[in-house]
């Protein structure tokens, strides 16, 4: 009897357990967002990988492009049959490209000084942007974006590209960092080491003494000869807003003490000569 109560009770845990493991379904719908065709549904289980369905919608006039989360395709994109992992359910929206018309293009200095046509572009062509003629005092050009604060789309300088809708490209600067140098200074020492290039408020590690001296040690750098001005150690990491000289600061090292002086007898017996105290 206790043995078909044991049976009883591992079966009654087995369905429990397996019960509770089952994977949850989740369904992702596709929508045509101006295409033509019916919604359609795709069943996906729980954290397991699977190709979307290969796009079906037709729109005269526009080519599928991709699917996005949202209709205006500033959601989450994904491309045909692109393999992924879902967690919720979804609609994908069918993202469109015109096959005819024309877009411009806006160019906005965006804090510089100058003046860019606009660009026209064909709908599905594909060809480079105007190359930047925009001018920034103290700033460098990097590309353009668009969104004046750069968290928008990205676009380097003459790139290749197609358009889709009118839009305006804010150019996108970056300070220019004043360059200095320091200047490395044997003060007494013998040997030859380059000027170092540093840019302003970057910190980098000075330069490794080459510089030798006969009898000395080098113990660092100073930015006076006598050693009462700022001390930096060897290799240290500065960063500096102005050219500066360094010179080698060196330590005399110790002489070294003679022998202690020995004595031989006539029995040939060796004594040293230290005196007593």
């Amino acid at each position: 009897m206790k043995k078909i109560q044991l049976l009883f009770i591992a079966l009654f845990i087995s369905f429990f357990f397996f019960s509770g493991c089952k994977k949850e379904e989740f369904i992702v719908t596709f929508n045509p967002n101006g295409g033509k065709g019916e919604l359609i549904t795709q069943h996906f289980t729980q954290k397991v990988a699977q190709p979307l369905m290969a796009n079906s919608y037709k729109n005269w006039g526009y080519l599928f492009k991709e699917w996005n989360t949202k209709p205006d395709g500033t959601g989450t994109s994904y491309n045909d049959q692109e393999k992924i992992i879902v967690s919720e359910h979804l609609v994908l929206y069918a993202q469109w490209i015109p096959t005819s018309g024309e877009f411009t293009v806006n160019f906005n200095a965006n804090g510089g000084v100058g003046e860019m046509e606009s660009q026209t572009f064909e709908a599905g062509v594909a060809k480079p942007l105007s190359s930047n003629r925009f001018y920034y005092d103290n700033y460098r050009f990097t590309g353009w974006n668009t969104s004046a604060n750069g968290k928008g789309k990205s676009f380097e300088n003459e790139q290749n590209v197609s358009i889709t809708s009118d839009m305006t490209l804010y150019a996108q600067w970056t300070p220019i960092s004043n360059t200095y140098f320091v200047f490395f200074d044997a003060n007494g020492g013998e040997g030859k080491m380059e000027s170092q290039k540093f840019h302003e408020y970057e910190s980098q590690k000075l330069d490794s003494n080459t510089f030798t001296r006969t009898d000395y040690s080098f113990t660092g750098w100073n930015t006076k000869t006598d050693g009462s001005g700022y001390r930096f150690s060897d290799m240290q990491s500065i960063s500096i807003t102005r050219n500066i000289v360094l010179y080698a600061q060196w330590m005399k090292e110790p002489e070294s003490c003679p022998g202690i002086p020995t004595v031989k007898d006539h029995d040939n017996n060796t004594y040293n000569n230290k005196l007593p105290l």
